[in-house]
């Protein structure tokens, strides 16, 4: 079983696009929180976030890991990939 993968987003955002292409050619499955103008959902992102509102807000098995840089430097250092593999607890 895989992670689970959240993602919050704005449709136009590049840096979500990046992220999302990137979780997508790792093969990732997840779930897409896009929030356009919606302020009740991103105080929620914030929330669960520790109060970082940039887009993208990316969790794994509910570990805040950042945006867009922090999903590449996780990929670059090759600690991306057994996080996308542990099975959410």
């Amino acid at each position: 079983m895989a992670a689970n993968v959240e993602i919050y987003t704005w449709s136009t955002c590049p840096f979500c696009i990046r992220a999302k292409a990137l979780l997508v050619k790792k093969g990732a499955e997840f779930t897409e929180y896009c929030i356009d103008g919606d302020e009740e959902a991103r105080e929620e992102m914030t929330e669960r976030a520790n109060g970082k509102r940039s887009l993208p807000q990316i969790f794994i098995n509910d570990r805040h890991v950042g945006g867009c840089d922090e999903l590449y430097h996780l990929d670059s250092t090759g600690k991306l990939d057994s996080l996308l593999e542990q099975s959410a607890a």
